[in-house]
C-alpha cells in the first residue's frame, strides 16, 4: 500500500514547515490529489491516523480534493471533467480528447498554531 509511504511523506513536509513558521502543532492538512493516481482516500485516512501520532500533526485532520481528467470533445470542442473513466461529451456525447489533469498530488496548505 503506497498510501502509507504518501503520508508519511506528507508528516514529513508538514513537519518542515511547521517547523519553519514556528507552529507548535499543525491543525490541518489540505491535499489535492488526482484521480490519476489511484489512491484509495479511505486507506490514505486510516494511514493519516496510524501515523500521525507523536508528530507535530498529532490532532490533525487531513480533507483530500480530488480533481479528474479534463477532456475537451472533438465534435462541439466542450471542455468537461472525465468522471469514472466515461470519456463521452456531456453535451453532445463525442469522445473527449485529453487536455491534462488528474495527475496531481499536492500539499496544498496547512493550518498551524503558532507560538505565542
Amino acid at each position: 500500500m503506497h498510501e502509507y509511504s504518501i503520508v508519511q511523506e506528507l508528516l514529513s513536509v508538514a513537519a518542515v514547515e511547521a517547523r519553519r513558521a514556528g507552529a507548535v502543532r499543525v491543525t490541518g492538512l489540505h491535499c489535492r490529489i488526482g484521480a490519476l493516481r489511484q489512491l484509495d482516500h479511505r486507506l490514505l485516512l486510516e494511514a493519516f491516523e496510524l501515523l500521525r501520532s507523536e508528530t507535530v500533526c498529532a490532532e490533525a485532520e487531513l480533507r483530500i480534493e480530488t480533481t479528474f481528467v479534463t477532456a475537451c470533445c472533438g465534435r462541439c470542442q466542450h471542455e468537461y471533467a472525465v468522471h469514472d473513466w466515461n470519456w463521452d461529451c456531456p453535451r453532445c456525447g463525442g469522445s473527449g480528447h485529453p487536455l491534462g489533469g488528474g495527475d496531481e498530488l499536492d500539499l496544498i496548505s496547512l493550518e498551524a498554531e503558532i507560538a505565542a
